[in-house]
């Protein structure tokens, strides 16, 4: 694994790509807050709706409320506020070219030069299909780069998967996460998100000065782009996983993994299990 650093980000322009508000903390608030604080431009777009969220309480999602707590958490981060696309979790997954096309109008004539997007090895089904729409929607400049986060899955331990060092943002993401009320479940959300992020942390490969604290996944997209010879390819196989089950979806990360190992040089193996 490589370390990833947000420094040298000013002026940058950043997407991060929300399938449901709250995802834009979750899967990579920490990353998010350290390149605004850096000085990139930091644009946030929510697809979905986010009726199908849950309320604590059993009570009927209120959308309204949903995006008062995107808007208050995006000023948590300190980005910018977000877009809301509006769109149907089922119209996303049943044409997701067509929710690229709603991102791209959404954004007018701007353009990212970094690209924070669901990985394709996440289970939710909604959350692949707006990779695919943001692979076909050409909102990404010429040579920008792709990153996946993990929401639902954490990121693998794996070559093109690199590692985020969070602490510093550790304060502004929970407050962030906090301002999801409506999906702080009983058992915790914010106090989750943050255990992984410390869990990862503890299970750093990476040495320093002082051991991290804290830390996000994000998988290089464009690096797995260019061994499929180009995003064309890898938009063919996120269209492909899209439409997959939560158990089609893990058997092909497991098979993923074991492509991979079977490929690596015998000598240069490393030693570890496929994930779960």
């Amino acid at each position: 694994m490589r370390s990833y650093s947000p420094a040298g980000a000013a002026g940058r322009e950043v997407l991060v790509l929300a399938p449901h508000p709250d995802d834009e903390v979750v899967g990579c608030g920490g990353t998010a807050h350290l390149l605004a604080q850096a000085g990139a431009r930091v644009a946030v777009v929510v697809m979905a709706r986010g009726d199908g969220g849950i309320d604590p309480s059993g009570a009927a999602v209120d959308v309204s409320r949903r995006r008062e707590e995107s808007r208050a958490c995006c000023q948590a981060l300190g980005l910018e506020a977000p877009l809301f696309l509006g769109l149907r979790s089922d119209v996303i997954r049943a044409d997701p070219v067509a929710a690229g096309a709603a991102l791209a109008r959404a954004l007018g004539a701007r353009r990212a030069d970094e690209l924070l997007v669901p990985s394709p090895l996440e289970r939710h089904a909604t959350h692949r299909a707006c990779l695919l729409g943001a692979l076909s929607s050409g909102v990404g400049r010429a040579g920008a780069r792709w990153w996946g986060w993990g929401a639902w899955d954490a990121l693998p331990a794996w070559d093109d998967v690199w590692e985020v060092d969070v602490a510093a943002a550790r304060v502004a993401k929970t407050h962030g996460i906090r301002a999801h009320v409506s999906q702080d479940r009983p058992r915790g959300l914010a106090a989750a998100s943050l255990a992984r992020d410390a869990s990862q942390a503890a299970f750093s490969r990476l040495s320093g000065p002082e051991p991290r604290r804290a830390v996000e996944r994000l998988m290089d997209l464009s690096a797995l782009a260019r061994r499929t010879e180009g995003l064309t390819e890898l938009a063919a196989l996120t269209r492909a996983v899209a439409g997959w089950t939560a158990e089609r979806s893990a058997a092909w990360a497991r098979q993923l993994w074991a492509d991979r190992e079977a490929a690596a040089p015998a000598a240069g193996k490393t030693s570890g299990s496929s994930p779960a």
